[in-house]
């Protein structure tokens, strides 16, 4: 009896294992498959962002013997980029180097992309010493949409950069500029303090600083995003 047992269990073997290794190669594959089909984590692709750092090249802007605006403007738009693509924005720069680059083309650049905004971030100066503080253009003509949500978009943006920095605020005030102008979406400049004023400049100097207007400016961004929801 123990004999007939013993053939029986040794027929029976080859077939348990395979069942055995099926079950494995089923279980394997059905993990893989999980993890294939997890879905991926929802980011906002859709929304183009146009960032114009002013000036560039031969076109310094405002300048002191410590600074150029060019420069200022170009690190402050590859702060404001990466914080906006962290966020799950498509960005283009209408330049990423020391270049110069017509005012009619930065326009075009966010017309021929259908962004959905354009930001234009520039740097001040004055004849007077005292003259401080940040503030923001919009065209004031127009489409009426585009004029509502250019001003929306300014006000957002500059309360939030007031609020991070300390700075004075001038304001939003309407603007005349190639740049806001001729695009066909919410567009606005940035004045983002005076190179002119002894402290705002020491400021504006140090990339910190210029992190946290960058930041400033997303979040802004971020919150008008949100309420034109």
């Amino acid at each position: 009896m123990k004999s007939v047992k013993l053939s029986l269990f040794l027929l029976l073997l080859p077939l348990l294992l395979v069942a055995c290794v099926h079950t494995q190669t089923d279980q394997v594959y059905r993990s893989k498959t999980t993890l294939q089909t997890k879905q991926p984590v929802h980011r906002q692709q859709s929304l183009v962002v146009v960032i114009d750092p002013g000036h560039g090249a031969y076109d310094l802007g405002a300048r002191n013997q410590y600074c150029e605006e060019k420069d200022l403007c170009l690190k402050t738009g590859h702060f404001l980029r990466r914080h906006l693509e962290q966020r799950g924005y498509h960005v283009i720069m209408t330049r990423s180097r020391d270049e110069y680059v017509p005012l009619k083309k930065r326009a075009a650049v966010a017309n021929d992309a259908r962004s959905q905004v354009l930001i234009s971030l520039h740097f001040n100066s004055a004849q007077s010493e005292s003259a401080q503080g940040i503030e923001v253009f919009y065209y004031p003509k127009g489409e009426p949409w585009r004029k509502k949500n250019s001003k929306r978009l300014a006000q957002t943006v500059l309360s939030r950069m007031v609020a991070s920095t300390e700075a004075f605020s001038r304001g939003v005030k309407e603007g005349n500029y190639c740049v806001i102008r001729e695009t066909k979406m919410p567009a606005i400049l940035i004045e983002g303090g005076f190179l002119t004023h002894k402290e705002e400049m020491h400021k504006i100097r140090d990339d910190r600083y210029l992190d946290k207007l960058a930041h400033s400016i997303a979040d802004g961004l971020v919150q008008y995003f949100e309420e034109c929801k």
